[in-house]
């Protein structure tokens, strides 16, 4: 055998265990959940992307941010337009935090980066009061204007 047996895998078994539970879990959500995981996606690598700042691990922070942007795109991605005025106003914030941390990661605006994580905080907390009897997605509609 080639080399030590710690390098053939890259993650020990138990990081390996939980990026399969973790794989299984979001296979089998509703798509409501699969939602609130995005959400908490977004808030995590945010944090992560603060810590950074703070130990001046620029790169840990442009990549955090930039995954932190895709999840947003994502959330963004899903809204159907034609169902009236708040999945409009919805993709419009979703695009001023995409730009918001755009600039931030430039400069490692702080405050700019936590106005983001607590707007995804507070959307979350809402799209977690939706009633599960609503939570039925139709899987033909059109997303976009």
């Amino acid at each position: 055998m080639h080399g030590d047996i710690r390098t053939m895998f890259r993650r020990s078994p138990l990081e390996q265990y939980g990026n399969v539970k973790h794989d299984a879990k979001a296979e089998f959500a509703s798509a409501h959940a699969k939602t609130l995981m995005l959400f908490d996606g977004g808030i995590t690598f945010i944090g992560i992307a603060l810590q950074a700042i703070a130990r001046s691990d620029y790169e840990l922070k442009g990549n955090m941010i930039s995954k932190s942007i895709a999840v947003i795109n994502g959330l963004k991605d899903c809204l159907d337009l034609t169902q009236g005025e708040l999945p409009s106003n919805l993709h419009d914030l979703y695009e001023y935090m995409v730009e918001r941390l755009f600039k931030a990661n430039l400069t490692s605006d702080r405050e700019a980066i936590e106005e983001v994580q607590s707007l995804l905080k507070t959307i979350r907390e809402s799209w977690a009061q939706i009633p599960s009897e609503v939570h039925q997605v139709r899987s033909s509609k059109p997303r976009h204007k």
